[in-house]
């Protein structure tokens, strides 16, 4: 498994990760080693799979949002093998149905007694 591949399979990725981590991979498939090098087909061209006349490499965006939704789904079937959807069910459900719980902490907005580290002072 690769690296970025895990990344997307364990968080929601920041778009501006998405977009760092692409044009990495442009760059590498572009370039190479060398300083100089140009785009020669599109990124989503690139993208498609080998059948479809692609180079087979995965879209982050897309690989993150069907991994996130494979999580969602095993909380939905209430998939009590997975410990991830244990710690969902016991955390932020608590015995309410996904489809009625506030989404907030999907997305990191609920409030917390505990202290949070502001991204902000990261950069």
């Amino acid at each position: 498994m690769s690296l970025n591949v895990y990344w997307a399979m364990a968080f929601i990725l920041p778009k501006g990760v998405i977009r760092a981590v692409e044009k990495r991979m442009r760059q590498f498939l572009w370039k190479g080693n060398s300083a100089v090098g140009y785009p020669k087909v599109a990124w989503s061209d690139v993208c498609r799979p080998m059948e479809e006349g692609g180079l087979g490499i995965r879209d982050i965006l897309a690989l993150n949002k069907a991994l996130m939704s494979r999580h969602l789904w095993n909380v939905i079937q209430s998939n009590q093998s997975s410990i991830w959807v244990q710690w969902i069910a016991h955390t932020h459900l608590r015995h309410k149905s996904v489809w009625t719980v506030d989404e907030g902490w999907l997305l990191g907005l609920e409030k917390t007694s505990s202290p949070t580290i502001s991204t902000s002072s990261l950069h």
